[in-house]
């Protein structure tokens, strides 16, 4: 849906999470968690040439590339530690579904420095692979390196504009109730969220398209696997957690259910680096009584079949994430609906509700007696990592927000552009993964049955990424570059929505933001063959 549509998604995720038993308010206030970390970097707010928003990979490489060219660069992170992903479990580079030789530059670099320092060896099928402090220390100084200020606990709160034209970004601070101005020439959005792209009044989508909109076969509502032989209520009738009310909705419609989310974190059996997982406070067993009727009806016979767990290899770690086939697994349907509309508060309720579900399904694993002993055998060495989110408990910073808002720019892929016309003049990285969506929502079909709906799983070519997709309309706005949410339909950004694809995005929008900056360019003006040049002697392949 578009951003017009807004109105009807809010209603809708506000009777999902009413449903779900999270709660609306702020129950954790945004202004109220431990204490400020000091900010690296130059002093004053501004006027910078370079205003990134967002520390995720895709920032920091824009940040760094940006910098590179001379330009003043301050980069604005909503939180207290960079990384994003790869610094909160995410521990590979999906290098076993990406052609490693689309991979270069910055993303190179830090990918096997990364690898490097955690002593880790490429996993078999090609990854290379770290632990999430190394990551976040190799971050840290590559930024150093570059001269990149870094401003932490900034929270974006407002955009200044004239015209088409972004002057500043107002940002309050998440540890104290200060305000600050960041002015700028080019700004750069790099959150998973695109929150840059909704306050300065640009265009974006949210959900899922219907088939009928872009003509894609993989669009919209999907069954891509069969109901499942399990009953979805309980006593009285009532829904188990996690299943939605309502009838299954027609296959390749549109829906507002992003792909889903989850809590990707590590668990080790060292025990002198180990942290017990014990019962959480409000633990709640009805929550996985679904997952308990699988489990006895043999459904699902594995551990693996409801974690997917990566090994990190010479370490006693293990990297935990949804499973992709998963009839229960990490994901919690439909919860994440709110998610990129939400307000603060109401994504930390939401983050809270993951992270209190993922803390009992491993309890639940470790200690139920539904759950058959060759499952909850592979449990019990697991405990939370204690060298990791120090800070945090053992548990990640970051809630895995694989899609929220999608720019509407220049031009929309669609899966056509993935699959068939995949030669752009205007490249700048050529993405090659598989067009991957994990399951976003539940269903009961009848009595004895319910069913998974969103799953896309289809073997990915290279494909060109132009710059045009980075680039608002020239009349919406012309300082914005957003290298993350980019200008695609669901199914294409299914291809795209990879780290290492948005460490190279970054990087070019860095390149291309330095430029419009030093010129006093629009970023629609810029010459595009100049950038790709550029490009390719960074080392990144644009054929």
């Amino acid at each position: 849906m578009t951003r017009t549509n807004v109105k009807s998604s809010s209603l809708l995720a506000t009777l999902l999470l009413i449903g779900l038993g999270l709660a609306v308010s702020p129950a954790r206030g945004a202004e109220s968690v431990a204490q400020p970390q000091p900010e690296r970097g130059a002093g004053a707010s501004g006027p910078w040439d370079v205003v990134v928003y967002g520390g995720t990979p895709g920032g920091i490489t824009a940040a760094i590339a940006a910098a590179r060219e001379g330009a003043s660069v301050v980069l604005l992170e909503p939180t207290r530690h960079v990384g994003g992903m790869s610094t909160s479990g995410l521990n590979r580079d999906e290098g076993e579904h990406l052609d490693r030789q689309t991979l270069g530059g910055l993303c190179d670099r830090f990918t096997r420095e990364a690898a490097r320092r955690s002593g880790t060896d490429p996993d078999p099928r090609g990854a290379r692979v770290w632990q999430s402090r190394v990551a976040e220390a190799v971050f840290l100084e590559m930024l150093a390196e570059a001269g990149v200020a870094v401003r932490y606990g900034a929270r974006l709160a407002g955009v200044d504009k004239s015209g088409p034209t972004i002057r500043s970004v107002r940002t309050r601070n998440v540890d104290a109730p200060s305000r600050a101005t960041h002015a700028g020439k080019v700004f750069v959005d790099a959150s998973y969220e695109g929150d840059l792209v909704a306050a300065a009044g640009v265009s974006y989508a949210l959900g899922r398209e219907a088939r009928s909109e872009f003509g894609e076969p993989l669009a919209g509502v999907r069954y891509l696997d069969a109901p499942v032989p399990v009953s979805p209520y309980g006593e009285g009738g009532a829904l188990l957690y996690g299943v939605l009310p309502g009838e299954p909705p027609i296959e390749h419609a549109a829906t507002p259910i992003p792909v889903g989310y989850n809590i990707r974190l590590n668990l080790t059996s060292d025990r002198s680096t180990q942290k017990p997982i014990e019962e959480p406070s409000d633990y709640d067993a009805s929550r996985y009584e679904l997952l308990a009727r699988c489990l006895e009806s043999g459904v699902v016979k594995s551990l693996r079949e409801v974690i997917g767990l990566y090994p990190i290899s010479n370490s006693s770690k293990v990297e935990l994430n949804n499973t992709q086939r998963g009839v229960v697994s990490m994901g919690l349907p439909t919860a994440h609906q709110p998610w990129a509309e939400a307000d603060p508060a109401t994504r930390d309720a939401i983050h809270d509700t993951f992270k209190s579900y993922t803390h009992g399904l491993l309890w639940f694993l470790k200690t139920d007696p539904r759950v058959p002993p060759r499952v909850r055998d592979k449990m019990q060495p697991l405990g939370l990592c204690a060298d990791e989110w120090t800070d945090n408990g053992g548990w990640p910073w970051q809630l895995y927000v694989r899609e929220a808002r999608r720019l509407r720019g220049e031009c929309v892929l669609t899966q056509a552009d993935i699959t068939d016309n995949r030669d752009k003049p205007d490249t700048v990285h050529v993405g090659s993964h598989f067009i991957d969506c994990h399951h976003a929502a539940r269903y009961a079909v009848d009595e004895g049955h319910f069913v998974n709906e969103g799953r896309i799983w289809q073997a990915g070519e290279r494909f060109d990424i132009p710059y045009r997709a980075l680039t608002p309309k020239r009349q919406e706005c012309d300082n914005l570059l957003v290298p993350v949410c980019v200008s695609a339909s669901h199914v294409a950004f299914c291809a795209i929505r990879l780290e290492p694809t948005w460490m190279h995005l970054g990087e070019a929008a860095g390149i291309a933001a330095a430029t419009a900056a030093g010129a006093g360019a629009a970023v629609q003006e810029i010459d595009v063959a100049r950038l790709q040049e550029q490009l390719t002697a960074a080392g990144i392949p644009l054929e």
